[in-house]
């Protein structure tokens, strides 16, 4: 249960970093320095580095995917996602099979909090940082992050709980 609790704050705060820090440097000393804290204090599973680079590169995939195809946009013009935001991806991984373990055994509920909180974190990105937007009009963009993400989590959620990467159940 620690663990879990550490977990959750680290990326609470990762967020805040990520999202509101204006600095790529400072955003990598965290991320940095939480992959150090997480690979030596929380990290108990089997394989933790292949899930890792699984979930930070599908999430790198699927962002600039959205940025590509005009779904999300950069302020600068740039079609790809900014640094922050790809961080961002490495510190939801660590978390995943931790903090959010509890969505292993409930893929509908994972499916519904996908559906809510991951289009609510870019749209709350996007107004604290001002940096990436979504597309417009968001009736549109908002619903199509929902539905990724109503994918998406379940998904990972299922590939958390395989023997592919080690059960948190078995050694929380």
């Amino acid at each position: 249960m620690a663990r879990a609790i550490v977990s959750g704050v680290l990326f609470q705060a990762a967020w805040l970093v990520c999202v509101l820090a204006g600095s790529l440097a400072i955003v990598l000393a965290y991320t940095a320095a939480n992959l150090f804290v997480h690979l030596r204090f929380i990290a108990i599973l089997p394989r933790e580095s292949s899930w890792l680079l699984l979930v930070t590169g599908s999430g790198i995939l699927l962002d600039t995917v959205a940025f590509q195809s005009g779904l999300l946009v950069n302020a600068d013009g740039s079609s790809w996602p900014p640094g922050w935001l790809l961080c961002l991806w490495l510190n939801f991984a660590m978390a995943l099979r931790y903090c959010f373990a509890f969505l292993q055994k409930n893929l509908l509920l994972a499916g519904a909090l996908g559906a809510f909180a991951g289009p609510s974190s870019y749209f709350t990105g996007a107004l604290l940082n001002g940096n990436v937007q979504l597309a417009q009009p968001l009736f549109l963009s908002l619903p199509i992050l929902s539905l990724i993400w109503a994918t998406l989590l379940p998904f990972l959620a299922y590939l958390a709980r395989g023997d592919w990467f080690g059960k948190v159940s078995q050694h929380a």
